[in-house]
């Protein structure tokens, strides 16, 4: 009954709406278009190691962000070091934000790291981003590796060649709206409106008390994930080659394990930032302790998710068998979760 009110309600205000919009003069089209954005990319190398730079875009508004991604990828036997982000700036740009990762095993022989800028600036014109370098040290040889300057343009968002000085002519007359549905109508949609919103109120009322009489129980946080690893056993994603589907799978019920049991927001947080906040959390504690087991766990997701690394079923097996270790060594009776006795999933 109140849908049907609520429906009705909507279509007299549309119908409304129609014969008023019937009146209005068709807004005139945009002068011109935006034009695209042109992204830049720069590509370096020093023997084995080979760097990118990529600029989403080389022209940029005041409000705009830029964003550069440098990307290096090397053996594992060298070692790295990015560039100082201490100042704050980077030339005539502001660090808005950074993001560094790394390093992550794309094979046996190739690592990579990333490190992601969002820059900002406060005048027009054209700018220069510096060159960014990255020490390479192997063995005992350090080299610089460095990228080269970067002209962007910065456009203002008044036109050159305004006169901002010039009187400006008051705005021509507006046609006003006329006369749209009459009173009645609106009398009546009022009273469907009114009808309407006390059926929606009963209807949401007698569904509160419906989910209050749902019974509750407390179960165990390990319990939940080690019945949720189950469940994720049985549908046989590894056998039917799901490789995404189940690292995704597997990581959001890790993740929401140590949520529940430590008291960690763990799923909005990225990989680097979660083992953060697990030293940050227990140093010396439980957690800490398979820090390790983590680490190489999640890098191990990210590489699926996210660099498309396609493993064998027998890494997928070693990767169930991580998490369920973890569940289990870290298992307390005492810390319980608030769920429905109905035995619906939870993770």
């Amino acid at each position: 009954m109140w849908l049907v009110a609520f429906l009705l309600y909507f279509l007299v205000l549309m119908m409304g709406g129609i014969v008023q919009w019937t009146f209005l003069e068709a807004a005139p089209a945009p002068a011109s278009q935006a034009a695209p954005i042109q992204p830049g990319e720069q590509h370096k190398s020093l023997g084995a190691v080979h760097l990118t730079l990529t600029a989403d875009r080389l022209s940029m508004g005041l409000t705009d962000t830029l964003k550069l991604t440098l990307t290096i990828a090397a053996s594992p036997e060298v070692r790295l070091t990015l560039p100082d982000i201490t100042t704050k700036t980077l030339g005539p740009f502001e660090i808005v934000q950074h993001r560094t990762t790394g390093p992550l095993s794309l094979t046996p022989q190739m690592q990579q790291w990333q490190r992601e800028y969002s820059l900002a600036v406060t005048a027009s014109g054209s700018f220069t981003v510096p060159p960014l370098t990255v020490q390479v040290q192997e063995g005992d040889t350090t080299q610089p590796l460095t990228t080269d300057p970067l002209s962007i343009t910065v456009t203002s968002l008044v036109p050159a060649d305004a006169e901002l000085s010039a009187l400006k002519d008051i705005a021509p007359p507006v046609p006003l709206l006329r006369r749209g549905l009459p009173p009645w109508v609106w009398i009546v949609a009022s009273g469907l409106g009114g009808m309407g919103l006390l059926a929606g109120g009963w209807w949401w009322y007698r569904r509160r008390q419906r989910a209050a009489a749902v019974p509750l129980v407390q179960r165990p946080a390990h319990v939940l994930a080690l019945t949720a690893l189950e469940r994720l056993q049985r549908q046989d994603l590894i056998g039917q080659e799901r490789i995404e589907e189940f690292y995704v799978r597997i990581s959001t019920i890790l993740r929401r394990y140590v949520e529940l049991r430590f008291g960690l927001r763990a799923p909005e947080q990225t990989t680097e930032e979660f083992l953060v906040s697990i030293s940050a959390l227990a140093t010396g504690g439980l957690i800490a302790a398979h820090r390790a087991l983590l680490e190489s766990f999640l890098q191990h997701c990210d590489l699926v998710k996210f660099a498309r690394y396609r493993p064998l079923p027998n890494d997928m097996e070693e990767t169930f068998e991580s998490a369920k270790t973890f569940v289990e060594h870290t298992a307390d009776m005492h810390v319980l979760v608030t769920v429905p006795r109905s035995g619906e999933p939870v993770l």
